[in-house]
């Protein structure tokens, strides 16, 4: 079985078939006479499972390949107890014409979290992650097929720190470059980018750049003695847009929690893509960039924590990241496990994304059961997309397809391929500087009317760790000002404590004033909230934030 992945990526920018799958596609409208159908810009969908054949014993994954075919991975009865042992194979999208292009052993290699299907736009080729599946005269009817091993950079595999040589991989439309996501013990990971070259016997990847924020601080060059962020950038990659010179990622710049943001490879610009205060991660975009299906908790009222990000604080996405990994535990993690709640995914207009406060886009989540899991795909017609959900608590044994048709959407033409570019202006062609980052940081953040933020963080790893943030008369504008706390105590292995005293006085006014207590955050129920009472007479888990006329209460959230 893949392996899934364990760390929130986001972290890094720091320092499933089932037992009731219908004969034929079930039809569940969403929003199909509502008004606000009428007026969302997207229309009515429709919502249906996709049919699949009884030899699939195990549903692994699945994606639309760039001539709308269905591509899945899986084991069958046969071979469902052997190792590295896959079958993978195409189809319609309403389960017919069903056939098997590849079947045999797939080995795992050191550091890697198992396989991962990303058709290349020339429809020739699947890359893997460690392999690329080379298939002819295509992948729809293909005849032969071929495993080729792929050669990542030797710094970005053999450190003793790297803990998966990728977790996320992703192939440019232009068939050449590859991005990929780099998991480390120390700093969480890193986004690299570069050049997918076949020689004789391998593919190798050449001219390889990192695309992240190192380091994420420098001095200020106004302030001595302070330090300034750089711009946040290299989060969990997940597609190429902009015809292959942007990439969007799982990033954040307006909250303290993670949001959906496109960076751009040819230029420095970041764009933020959602805005929830919750837990949202990246943006698949439709062929004409007009539409996006996003995973979010915003549609799950009793395990969105947009408690956390409620108040905006000044560089919150970069004082809070330590909570990434608690946040998606609880959010994600737990939903797929035990705990009641959705994670969508959602259908968005990317246009009111961007500029329409308070939008929220078309919950796609069908069945309370039922659970979102990676992979999200768009057909090249642009009028349907699919994703895998996984059956609560299967542990990935009950997987199945869903389909999104949208109804009534006219799509605008697919955004033209270009070639990705080599200069990226941010780019490190250094590997090596990863060796030396340090995730530990203690220094002073000053305002840009008055006070500071003095901001410390420690920990061996990012299993464990301690970080505290103190706002001193902290302004931007000289009106609006921030005094107070947030501390945070993670420990992977037992419990996690967030805590947080913060006063937002001026015309816009807040306060956060609660602590929240997670159990551990492995195992069959993990980081459940604590309410027990502890030594000082409160629960492990208690208060509010506000902002906005907005209060939310911890004990709110599910256990």
């Amino acid at each position: 079985m893949m392996k899934k992945r364990i760390v929130p990526v986001l972290v890094a920018m720091s320092l499933l078939f089932s037992v009731a799958t219908p004969a034929s596609a079930s039809n569940a409208p969403s929003d199909s006479n509502s008004l606000e159908a009428s007026s969302n810009g997207i229309g009515r969908v429709a919502i249906s499972t996709i049919p699949l054949p009884g030899s699939v014993k195990k549903l692994e994954s699945s994606t639309y390949t760039y001539s709308g075919k269905v591509l899945l991975i899986y084991k069958k009865e046969t071979d469902i107890h052997t190792p590295d042992y896959w079958n993978i194979a195409v189809m319609n999208d309403d389960g017919t014409n069903f056939k098997v292009i590849f079947s045999g052993v797939i080995p795992t290699k050191p550091k890697s979290p198992g396989i991962r299907i990303m058709p290349f736009q020339d429809n020739k080729r699947i890359l893997l992650g460690d392999y690329v599946l080379e298939c002819g005269p295509s992948i729809d009817s293909s005849t032969s097929a071929k495993l080729v091993p792929v050669v990542y950079p030797s710094t970005l595999v053999d450190d003793a720190r790297i803990t998966a040589h990728w977790s996320e991989i992703i192939i440019a439309p232009d068939n050449k470059h590859m991005s990929w996501t780099i998991l480390r013990s120390d700093i969480g990971g890193a986004a690299a980018i570069g050049v997918l070259a076949r020689k004789t016997d391998t593919y190798v990847i050449e001219k390889a750049q990192l695309i992240s924020s190192i380091p994420t601080f420098k001095d200020d060059p106004n302030k001595p003695g302070y330090m300034i962020p750089n711009p946040l950038r290299g989060g969990e990659v997940k597609q190429f847009v902009k015809g292959g010179n942007a990439i969007s990622v799982v990033g954040g710049k307006a909250f303290s929690t993670p949001d959906s943001v496109v960076q751009d490879l040819n230029t420095e610009n970041t764009t933020q893509i959602t805005y929830t205060p919750g837990y949202d991660e990246t943006t698949i975009f439709s062929p004409d960039e007009r539409l996006g299906m996003v995973m979010s908790t915003r549609f799950s009222n009793h395990t969105d924590p947009a408690l956390f990000g409620l108040m905006p604080r000044p560089y919150g996405i970069y004082t809070f990241t330590d909570m990434m990994w608690p946040l998606y535990t609880y959010a994600v993690t737990g939903v797929r496990n035990f705990r009641e709640g959705n994670i969508g995914p959602v259908l968005i207009d990317i246009d009111r994304s961007i500029n329409e406060s308070g939008y929220k886009g078309i919950q796609l989540t069908t069945d309370p059961n039922w659970v979102y899991y990676s992979p999200m795909s768009w057909h090249p017609n642009g009028k349907r997309a699919m994703w895998l959900e996984v059956y609560r608590g299967s542990g990935g044994s009950q997987m199945r397809i869903q389909k999104v048709s949208l109804l009534d959407y006219k799509p605008k033409p697919t955004v033209p391929i270009k070639p990705t570019t080599d200069n990226i202006p941010y780019g490190i062609k250094d590997l090596t500087v990863l060796n030396s980052v340090n995730p530990n940081v203690n220094g002073k953040i000053a305002g840009k009317a008055s006070g500071y933020i003095s901001y410390i963080r420690n920990g061996s790893s990012i299993f464990s760790g301690q970080t505290e943030v103190q706002y001193v008369n902290y302004s931007d504008d000289g009106v609006n000002f921030y005094n107070g706390y947030e501390k945070t105590n993670i420990n992977a292995g037992g419990e996690s404590r967030y805590e947080a005293n913060v006063q937002l006085t001026g015309p816009k006014q807040g306060e956060m004033k609660f602590r929240a207590t997670f159990s551990a955050l492995g195992g069959a129920t993990p980081a459940k909230l604590l309410f027990d009472t502890v030594a000082d007479g409160k629960p492990k888990s208690y208060g509010y934030a506000s902002y906005g006329g907005v209060t939310l209460n911890i004990e709110d959230l599910l256990e």
